[in-house]
């Protein structure tokens, strides 16, 4: 026997929680959501070091009304789960890189991540794609000047090992930048006639990630969920289909061009009139002949995966007369076990991380996959040993529900502060940097409402007790952090 649970799907958020919020509990009032599921650029800002290290022109930071949430002031009316986007506070998301909730009743999934929900397998991977970030480590280090405060959100490869190492099924996978030719499954008339600059992208096959595809074509979700394009768009991918065109060329190779290996800081959007505006999009990879040197071989599907069809699903973001918001019903076991609607840890993923975690990059260095093959895979007996080890020390007493362990660790603006406050950032620093004026001294002077951010700076990353809680169980050090106190 199978339930139906409602899970209402976001796209893009930009700080909009309090409007996302209202406008699902409208919709309660005709069908009740069990799960909030929001696709990226979520905006978890807190203060004004994680304005500053946002990924986005600093003209457009504003401290939005997460901090609410974040101090308890207000709390999520559902149970909410989010990846990350390509505008976001960086350093915030690095104190939870592995999950963790950032405020009650939110719960972030992490660079890459699987967790269980009513009996449900929910995936995600965070960020979009960019080649000439995708193969490096995480160097990014405080203050996350220049390239990195946009870097942190580009893709890496590594995350894409731990996610390829999945054999069983995934109900439903989340991205924020779409799967490569997704477009050429659905209405592709109809986009373009929405959105006529993808034209050059999708004639190219340059439209998506090329990541995401690879991973749609080995994990085949019953369900793909994503935001980034600012549009409603709808596809499904057949069982016998591949995603892939004869030719493909794979993932990009490894670049050793100086102009690639250090792009210049555009902060990856545009801004026209009123809102972020995505203009051209393109991830930089082209459609050529297959390279045995610097290629990967179209992925083989787990053995274990849903032989049914992927139902794809994007959304655009929270304004008016926008499709932002949808309810989808999804079936997940009527198992006893998954009657309280509560996130549970997922053995297989975990049993991922601790065989993952050894080969984790910290350097600007191209991450070598430890394992080889067409598709790189560990052997199933390895990914099995750290299954007996997980299920031994963590579920041997049945499921683990994650701890709702949430605390705050890094300060909020005064209760009152409006969601346009941005502390002086948002003004023209001339190129000097955020914080300073035209004769480069120091000044964080909101030039809109004379407010200037109360007592010292924040640090721009804190000890998460959540991380520290979690790798100890994992058995793992917490490699990100550590290396910074």
């Amino acid at each position: 026997m199978a339930r139906k649970l409602n899970i209402a799907v976001q796209g893009c958020c930009h700080g909009m929680l309090d409007n996302i919020y209202n406008h699902l509990l409208a919709q309660q009032k005709q069908k009740k959501v069990d799960l909030l599921i929001i696709c990226g650029d979520f905006q978890a800002i807190r203060n004004v070091t994680d304005l500053k290290c946002m990924s986005c022109p600093d003209k457009y930071k504003q401290i939005g009304g997460f901090y609410r949430y974040y101090s308890g002031e207000k709390t999520a009316p559902v149970p909410t789960i989010f990846i990350g986007g390509n505008h976001e506070a960086g350093n915030h998301s690095r104190e939870i890189y592995y999950g963790g909730w950032v405020a009650k009743n939110i719960y972030f999934l992490g660079n890459s991540g699987v967790v269980k929900f009513g009996g449900l397998r929910i995936g995600g991977i965070s960020g979009i794609f960019k080649d000439f970030d995708y193969h490096k480590g995480y160097y990014e280090l405080p203050p996350f000047r220049g390239h990195s405060r946009s870097s942190m959100h580009h893709v890496r490869s590594y995350e894409a090992f731990k996610m390829l190492q999945i054999r069983w099924p995934l109900d439903i996978m989340i991205s924020h930048d779409w799967p490569q030719y997704i477009e050429r499954y659905g209405d592709t008339e109809g986009l373009l006639k929405k959105k006529p600059f993808f034209k050059k992208e999708v004639d190219c096959g340059d439209l998506g990630s090329p990541v995401n595809a690879m991973l749609l074509e080995r994990l085949r979700p019953a369900w793909w969920l994503s935001a980034h394009l600012h549009v409603r768009f709808t596809a499904k991918v057949d069982a016998n289909e591949s995603i892939f065109p004869e030719g493909w060329a794979g993932v990009a190779p490894r670049s050793t061009d100086t102009a690639e290996a250090n792009p210049a800081n555009t902060d990856e959007i545009a801004i026209s009139d009123d809102e972020f505006a995505f203009s051209e999009p393109s991830n930089g990879t082209q459609v050529a002949a297959p390279d045995a040197k610097n290629s990967t071989a179209i992925p083989t599907k787990a053995d274990n995966v849903c032989r049914g069809p992927t139902q794809f699903l994007a959304l655009d973001k929270c304004l008016p007369r926008r499709q932002f918001l949808e309810i989808i019903e999804v079936e997940a076991p009527d198992n006893a076990a998954y009657k309280e609607l509560k996130l549970e840890y997922d053995p297989e993923w975990l049993a991922i991380l601790r065989l993952c975690h050894p080969y984790m990059p910290l350097d600007e260095a191209p991450f070598d996959p430890p394992a080889s093959g067409a598709t790189p895979l560990f052997s199933d007996e390895l990914v099995n040993k750290e299954m007996d080890w997980v299920m031994k020390n963590i579920f041997a007493d049945g499921p683990k529900y994650i701890p709702e362990n949430f605390v705050p660790v890094a300060p909020v603006p005064p209760p009152g502060t409006p969601d346009t406050a941005n502390f002086g950032i948002a003004r023209n620093d001339r190129g000097r940097g955020p914080g300073y004026d035209r004769h480069g001294q120091r000044n964080v002077r909101n030039v809109r409402n004379g407010s200037e951010w109360p007592g010292p700076l924040p640090y721009f990353i804190n000890a998460n007790p959540q991380t520290e809680d979690f790798c100890k169980m994992l058995g793992i050090q917490d490699q990100l952090t550590q290396r910074l106190h």
